[in-house]
């Protein structure tokens, strides 16, 4: 297990020439990386400081500053009926009620309408989903059992089950012949990519046993002391290496066979008042990634998604992927690299979790964890 705040790899056992290449593009990648953080981390809290501002101005300062010591004495005052041994026979979804009706009753008192409070709220939910919107080089994943026409059709080793099957090398001359990689790999990359306001708590960890194609993420948001408009992401991934020397010019294709190990979206919310909401969304990849400067970015296959929106006590535990089943991804690198030149590709999964809130407490947990039974490569035609 590894877990760190940077990316790292270990390319030791490769070639000069494919390591030269990936320390080239892995800075690149860093540069491009720490510019679109710094872009999403400023514009999150822009939008953060706007929506708070539009509060404040609907409220007044001085009923703004009501509302929230209102908000804080109703959470204690909540706290406090729920204690032993009179909280033992009192009804959380009661005493939840009462609030609303305190924070519908504050509002009328004000001459304040709900529905102007929860546009503010709406506006600013669109708009924090757009900036943690990805804009990479997306495509579907494939359960391979439902999609076998699919997959046979797809590469001629298929006839058999390649982490079992007597595989036989294609020794052709053809430039666009595919090559089979398998466990035991010796090579991985992994990183880790944050953004959040002060009340979140974001974090993660790697999963890598490369020997055995096991790759894993599970990341963590946790917003345990909500305020009016909170954002966080997390962003990782964990991938084996292995090193490809292209026998001609032209993009990376690679088929991935991963077996499912674990899937799971967990997902609780806490209503802190009346009016609150939140949107979080937890999504899971195939990746590919070759690391040559020509390859601007890696390449995902979307394997599972939760994107829940709710202003409620709600607990979500969703496993959409089959443990034990094999998926696969058809995927190409996001640009060219030169023939007879050794190149590192990577092949794991990532995961990109998100949430904006407004008082609404969440804590948030996405486990997804695959083994990589083989990965074909070659040089798309």
């Amino acid at each position: 297990m590894v877990s760190t705040d940077q990316a790292a790899h270990n390319f030791r056992h490769f070639p000069v020439e494919a390591r030269r290449s990936a320390e080239a593009a892995t800075e690149g990648r860093d540069q491009r990386l720490r510019a679109i953080t710094k872009k999403r981390s400023s514009r999150a809290a822009k939008l953060s400081a706007e929506a708070s501002q539009r509060l404040r101005r609907l409220l007044g300062d001085d009923t703004w500053a009501d509302l929230r010591d209102l908000m804080r004495q109703e959470r204690l005052t909540v706290r406090d009926l729920l204690q032993p041994p009179q909280g033992l026979e009192s009804s959380y979804d009661d005493l939840h009620r009462a609030r609303r009706r305190k924070a519908k009753a504050f509002l009328r008192s004000r001459d304040i309408r709900r529905e102007s409070i929860e546009a503010i709220a709406a506006d600013y939910h669109e708009a924090i989903t757009d900036v943690f919107a990805a804009d990479e080089n997306v495509s579907p994943g494939y359960h391979l059992s439902n999609n076998l026409d699919r997959w046979l059709s797809l590469s001629p080793f298929h006839d058999r089950a390649l982490p079992w099957g007597v595989f036989e090398p294609d020794d052709s001359d053809d430039p666009h012949r595919w090559e089979v990689f398998r466990p035991p790999f010796f090579g991985f990359n992994f990183g880790f990519i944050p953004v959040r306001n002060d009340n979140f708590v974001v974090d993660r960890v790697n999963t890598l046993n490369p020997s055995v194609g096991d790759v894993g993420i599970s990341v963590t948001m946790k917003d345990s002391d909500a305020g009016d408009f909170d954002y966080a992401s997390g962003d990782a991934f964990s991938a084996i290496a292995f090193a490809f020397v292209p026998p001609t010019t032209g993009l990376v294709e690679v088929l991935i066979d991963a077996q499912c190990v674990e899937a799971t979206h967990r997902l609780e919310t806490t209503d802190e008042w009346g009016w609150s909401n939140s949107r979080t969304t937890q999504q899971n990849f195939l990746m590919l990634d070759v690391l040559h400067p020509n390859v601007a970015e890696p390449s995902y296959a979307a394997m599972s998604t939760l994107d829940e929106t709710t202003d409620d006590d709600e607990s979500f535990h969703q496993e959409k992927l089959t443990r034990g089943t094999h998926y696969f991804a058809q995927l190409f690198s996001a640009g060219p690299v030169p023939a007879g030149q050794s190149v590192i590709v990577c092949a794991g999964t990532r995961s990109f979790d998100k949430s904006g809130t407004n008082d609404v407490s969440i804590d948030s947990t996405s486990d997804f964890r695959w083994y990589i039974s083989s990965v074909e490569v070659r040089v798309a035609p």
